[in-house]
């Protein structure tokens, strides 16, 4: 599949162009030449063209029997059974199994790889088994592909529940450690309990079910039903060690499984590795666990000797193990074979696959999925749920039909419409907003203006969407000679600060938004955050100025947290105390309005934080298209209001929303209604 095989032909799989031999031909892993095969025909009939168990010949149960009995009275000096037609069927099932095999499907010669032909012939799975399904040749194209390119480490897959990745998973671990010496084979899963009955159901009870010539010896010591691990060695006999019975015959490889835990191979060498339901995997970081993983899967020069399946459906997480509901997403978003690094290899190593649920059912004879009926049924299933967010979310997730569902957030604990934030999420991806990173500075002339953000400034910036209108910037008025600003009628700026300056990494991160007020005649631009500053600065000090300064340029009121320490107090020092605004009258209890104190900043009353809320769960719902920076969504998707510590930048977009709901006249000088027109004298 790696390498492009002359007059074969290519078909390009997410972002991968697999290589096909010419028709009836394989390529020889032995030989290294390609050689002819032919096409195999079950039927003259076109429309009796389509995968079905090629039968076994008729003398075979009985030469297998055969088999049997002479190797349960054979010695040790005695020759192997033969026999010459069973010869001759195992060259060709070998073959098959090592080189792939050409066969006739409605017509159109279809190429199997050596392993998909292994695992529709000869793997035995719970239903019996495998069908022929399209989707699965893509994947067996994509995964060939990924074992022979030597800067791939192995395949990242997600798809829906129940579409056998499982046992493609346990054939792909037992393939090639059973017909290679000296190779180990190691199994993941979300927790030990499940690595177990993964090793159980889908490589030691398929494997059991092999043919003979298929089967290397295995030590029995264990039990004909291993639990732990599968030995490929001469059984242990009265307590000597296995290594005396090791002779040139074995194989000595090794399939087993461990914990989850993080560091369960480390140190070992890994021939080939399955990580089942590494999306959904709590006890540890999937992404660190990867990171030693991918050591395992080296020789001592580097080299990649090993290759790894990482398999999994993505579902919701409850840990609070830092980094793990980030982990599967950011081991996905490293693995894109169409981003490479210099050396041509991804980040993670891995290449992704993923499987839309639409390609998952209704399929034909010739194992062409009908997408549309498909699509129809998801679609219909999902209306029957439309109403409760909870269900729907999970029912996405579960037969997700683009990668974007399948990451999608559970709507359980999220106050806000999940399902409009992943749909702004998607249009955002995209259809990206251009965003300019500025910091603001005083100018000679004491104006305020903007400038782009240089690399040292790369933690602490403002990202802005919107600038003033040419000609008004740095507007502004006196009131009893207290400077104010000009244009507070068109927009407010809200913040989340944090309490001390002990800048860096330590401690929550300031977050601060611009935002404009709705006007009607300009709905589309209006009525949204358009500016965002993020970060801990070193010095808390240089937040207050970025904030008044973007205060000055814009001509907004800001509003800090009333609880906050020191803005009120820097602000004053600067003759911009005007700048700052008091509690917006929305925000205080009506039943408390009539003579309120109006504080500088925000109440942090439950009925302003309710109101913060309510503001929000609107705004999630019938203005989610207005929202164009995509870390907020990400923020908004997680936020707990009882615990609003975590999540600075929703917190202060909900003030933002409140702030801008707050009425405010514009100042502006009126024509008066009845005009008075003095005579001219001449």
């Amino acid at each position: 599949m790696y390498e492009k095989i002359e007059k074969g032909s290519t078909i390009h799989i997410q972002g991968l162009d697999c290589n096909l031999p010419p028709e009836g031909y394989v390529f020889n892993i032995l030989t290294k030449q390609v050689e002819f095969r032919g096409v195999y025909k079950r039927s003259d009939v076109q429309s009796e063209q389509y995968w079905k168990r090629i039968p076994l010949p008729s003398w075979y149960a009985d030469t297998m029997k055969e088999w049997d009995e002479y190797d349960k009275k054979k010695k040790d000096e005695a020759p192997e059974f033969y026999n010459e037609k069973l010869e001759e069927f195992k060259k060709q099932e070998w073959d098959r199994r090592l080189n792939g095999f050409w066969y006739m499907n409605n017509g159109k010669p279809t190429y199997l790889t050596g392993m998909h032909y292994l695992y529709l012939q000869w793997w035995s799975i719970d239903i019996g088994y495998p069908k022929f399904r399209m989707p699965d040749l893509e994947k067996f194209y994509f995964m060939d592909y990924c074992i022979q390119d030597p800067l791939c480490m192995g395949m990242l897959e997600v798809t829906k529940r129940r579409f056998g990745k499982s046992f493609v998973a346990g054939l792909f671990v037992t393939e090639y450690t059973t017909r290679t010496k000296m190779t180990n084979g190691g199994i993941q899963s979300k927790t030990g309990s499940d690595a177990k009955k993964f090793f159980a159901k889908t490589v030691v009870n398929p494997f059991r079910r092999l043919p003979k010539f298929f089967r290397p010896e295995y030590d029995m010591s264990l039990g004909v039903n291993p639990k732990s691990e599968m030995r490929f060695q001469k059984t242990n006999v009265r307590g000597k060690k296995a290594e005396e019975n090791v002779d040139k015959d074995e194989l000595g490889s090794v399939i087993d499984h461990q914990s989850a835990d993080t560091v369960a191979y480390d140190g070992q060498k890994l021939h080939r590795y399955v990580a089942d339901e590494c999306g959904k995997t709590t006890e540890v970081n999937v992404y660190d666990r990867h990171e030693v993983v991918r050591y395992c899967l080296l020789d001592d020069e580097g080299k990649i000797i090993g290759k790894a399946l990482y398999t999994t459906t993505v579902e919701k997480l409850t840990s609070e193990k830092d980094g793990v509901q980030e982990a599967f997403k950011l081991l996905w978003e490293e693995s894109n074979q169409e981003k490479r690094q210099e050396n041509g290899a991804t980040s993670s190593g891995l290449y992704r696959f993923f499987m839309s649920a639409k390609r998952t059912r209704n399929f034909d004879d010739f194992g062409y999925p009908d997408e549309e009926k498909t699509l129809l049924q998801i679609e219909a299933d999902r209306e029957t749920v439309k109403n409760n967010p909870r269900a729907l979310s999970a029912r996405i997730r579960k037969e997700p039909l683009t990668i974007d569902e399948a990451f999608s957030t559970d709507a359980d604990g999220c106050i806000f419409n999940v399902m409009n934030i992943g749909a702004r999420e998607v249009y955002l991806k995209e259809n990206p907003v251009l965003k300019r990173k500025v910091v603001f500075y005083r100018d000679i002339d004491q104006s305020v203006r903007w400038r782009d953000a240089t690399d040292r400034e790369e933690d602490f910036h403002w990202k802005i969407t919107q600038f003033p209108p040419k000609g008004e910037e740095n507007k502004y008025q006196y009131d009893l000679k207290l400077k104010k600003p000009g244009r507070h009628h068109d927009g407010a700026i809200a913040i989340d600060g944090y309490s001390n300056s002990q800048g860096g990494k330590f401690g929550s991160k300031a977050s601060a938004w611009i935002g404009r007020r709705y006007d009607m005649m300009d709905p589309k631009n209006t009525g949204k955050a358009i500016g965002h500053l993020y970060g801990r600065p070193q010095i808390k000090e240089m937040l207050h100025e970025q904030v008044m300064l973007a205060a000055e340029y814009y001509g907004y009121k800001a509003w800090y947290e009333h609880n906050s320490d020191d803005y009120l107090s820097y602000f004053r020092e600067r003759g911009r105390v005007g700048y700052l605004g008091s509690y917006p009258m929305i925000s205080i209890d009506p039943s408390k309005r009539e003579n309120a104190e109006r504080y500088k900043g925000f109440p942090t009353t439950p009925f302003s934080l309710t109101k913060q809320a309510d503001t929000g769960i609107m705004y999630f719902e019938h203005h989610i298209d207005s929202i164009d920076f995509e870390n907020l969504l990400e923020d908004a998707k997680k936020f707990d209001p009882n615990n609003r510590t975590d999540f600075d930048q929703t917190v202060s977009f909900l003030m933002l929303l409140v702030c801008l709901m707050e009425p405010v006249q514009k100042q502006e000088k009126r024509e008066p209604l009845v005009k008075t027109y003095v005579p001219s004298l001449s």
